[in-house]
C-alpha cells in the first residue's frame, strides 16, 4: 500500500511539473511574439488608434428613443449608452516590423494598454504631446485632470487629452488581444465578461486586436 502511494505521489508530482514546464513554455512563446526591443534593421511602421466611451441613445426601427437594459440596469428612454472601444480596433502588420503604437485618449476618464500574455503595454510608456515630444511617463500619479475626481492614477494610466507610445516588434504570426484593463472584468478561466460570479453586473471588455501576418 506503501509503494502503491509513493508512486502515486512521484508520478503526481512528475505530471504537475511537466505541466507546469509545457505552460511555462506556452506563455514563453507568446510573449516572445511581440517584443519590447526593435533590431536596427526592422522597418518601422507608425501607427495612431484612439481610445475613448462613445455615448449613443438606442433608438427603435422608426428612431424613437427607446427604454433598454444596460447589464442589469434599467434605463429610461433617451439614456445615453456608453460603448468602449479602440479605433481602429484591429491593427495588421507584417512579421519582422517594427511597430511604434501611438494612443490618444479622445474620452474617458482615463484609460490603460496592455497586450495580454506579453510585456507590451502603457506601463511606463512614454507621455507625448501632438508633435510626437516626450513629456512624461506613464507611472503612478495624481490626476492631471482636476474635473475628473481626486483619485490617483495607477502606473500606465492616462487620462482623456493625453497621449502615450511605445514600440514593439512582431517577431511571430499570429492575434494578439490589447484590452484596457481599467473596462475589464476578468473570470475565473480568464475569460473577459461583464457579470461577476454572483451575476453582478460589472463593466465589460474593452478590445482590440494585433494581427501579425508572416
Amino acid at each position: 500500500m506503501f509503494k502503491q502511494t509513493l508512486w502515486v505521489a512521484i508520478l503526481g508530482a512528475a505530471f504537475a511539473a511537466a505541466y507546469g514546464t509545457a505552460a511555462a513554455q506556452s506563455a514563453a512563446k507568446k510573449s516572445a511574439g511581440l517584443s519590447p526591443n526593435c533590431t536596427a534593421s526592422a522597418p518601422v511602421r507608425d501607427y495612431l488608434v484612439t481610445v475613448g466611451e462613445w455615448d449613443t441613445v438606442p433608438k427603435d426601427r422608426e428612431g424613437k428613443a427607446v427604454a433598454y437594459n444596460d447589464r442589469g440596469f434599467a434605463r429610461t428612454a433617451n439614456s445615453k449608452l456608453e460603448r468602449y472601444n479602440f479605433d481602429p480596433s484591429v491593427i495588421i502588420v507584417k512579421r519582422g516590423d517594427c511597430v511604434n503604437l501611438r494612443i490618444h485618449d479622445l474620452k474617458g476618464s482615463h484609460h490603460n494598454v496592455t497586450i495580454e500574455a506579453t510585456e507590451i503595454g502603457s506601463e511606463s510608456a512614454a507621455l507625448i504631446d501632438d508633435a510626437g515630444k516626450v513629456t512624461g511617463k506613464a507611472v503612478a500619479r495624481a490626476n492631471p485632470n482636476a474635473f475628473e475626481g481626486p483619485e490617483k492614477l495607477k502606473a500606465g494610466e492616462f487620462v482623456r487629452g493625453e497621449q502615450v507610445m511605445f514600440r514593439f516588434q512582431a517577431n511571430r504570426p499570429g492575434t494578439y488581444r490589447m484590452i484596457c484593463e481599467v473596462h475589464t472584468f476578468v473570470g475565473p478561466k480568464g475569460e473577459l465578461r461583464g457579470y461577476d460570479d454572483k451575476g453582478k453586473p460589472v463593466q465589460g471588455p474593452m478590445v482590440a486586436y494585433i494581427t501579425v501576418l508572416p
